[in-house]
């Protein structure tokens, strides 16, 4: 049996990059979720959604632009909502702070 994939959305920047090549040289299959990935992944679009978490079997999160952001963990939380309606997929959060100081304000 083929393992399943870990999904790993901004897999194509700095720390997600680097999530997905520690588990690529640990054998770990892995799914990157990105604009410009074999499937398409936007936050902006949540058609794009389903089709990238169908048969992960967990999900690393990066939110770009920015945890902070209006909106921010409302988006992540429906994203989180429907990983678990799909399969029960762990989901583990990386909360990268934006370096220039509070968005929110």
């Amino acid at each position: 049996m083929t393992p399943k994939p870990i999904l790993i959305l901004g897999g194509t920047g700095k720390t997600g990059g680097r999530v997905a090549s520690r588990l690529t040289a640990k054998s770990v299959p892995v799914r990157i979720g990105s604009r410009s990935a074999e499937v398409p992944f936007t936050w902006e679009d949540e058609t794009s959604w389903a089709p990238v978490l169908r048969g992960v079997k967990a999900a690393y999160i990066a939110y770009y632009p920015d945890i902070g952001a209006p909106g921010a963990s409302t988006t992540i939380a429906s994203f989180a909502q429907l990983a678990v309606s799909m399969g029960g997929h762990q989901a583990r959060a990386a909360v990268r702070p934006w370096r220039g100081g509070s968005r929110t304000q």
